[in-house]
């Protein structure tokens, strides 16, 4: 099995220097197995690695257009259920709504329902990360900034503040609550 030391050097040229498609549609199954267990600097290699797919991944074939879909979709799930992580909740988002160009509502939908401490944690990191003062006039980033304005993200944070796991992660989360207090009232 390649591993990301032997990978790494083409993760980083891939289709611009090394290869081409099909040899990048070979290898991507395992770069991403890399990044999701985070083996691949997932900072370097993320969000170039699916900005190569975001260009061309609508005109594969259908099985490999599901198999990014599926593929990314439990990325989502084990970025949400694992704090911290290389790729952070917000590269994530921009790489399912930026680079692939997928509805965001059912991955924000996803978060809303998953109640382990790993996903508030990830929410009280981005209610400190995200500013309005970053965003552009993408349609997915105006339902982000709305959806962090409104209740989901409370009701994730006072979830698991009431069982957090330590008086720090507890700090954390009031702090990200008093956060979104403050923004929801603007």
């Amino acid at each position: 099995m390649l591993t990301a030391s032997a990978l790494g050097p083409y993760a980083g040229h891939a289709l611009s220097t090394w290869g081409d498609l099909d040899e990048f549609k070979h290898f991507l199954p395992r770069l991403l197995e890399l990044l999701i267990l985070e083996e691949l600097d997932g900072f370097f290699h993320a969000e170039s690695l699916m900005g190569r797919v975001g260009v061309s991944w609508r005109g594969w074939s259908q099985a490999e257009q599901e198999a990014i879909i599926a593929t990314v979709g439990a990325w989502w799930r084990h970025t949400l259920n694992h704090y911290p992580r290389d790729v952070d909740v917000m590269m994530m988002i921009e790489i399912i709504a930026d680079s692939l160009e997928l509805d965001l509502a059912p991955y924000l939908a996803g978060w809303e329902a998953n109640t382990t401490e790993a996903a508030a944690r990830h929410m009280a990191w981005l209610m400190h990360d995200f500013t309005v003062s970053t965003g552009h006039g993408a349609e997915w980033y105006t339902l982000l900034d709305n959806w962090i304005s409104g209740p989901a993200p409370a009701a994730i944070l006072e979830r698991a503040f009431f069982s957090a796991s330590s008086p720090e992660v507890a700090q954390e989360l009031s702090n990200a609550l008093e956060t979104h207090r403050i923004w929801s009232r603007h």
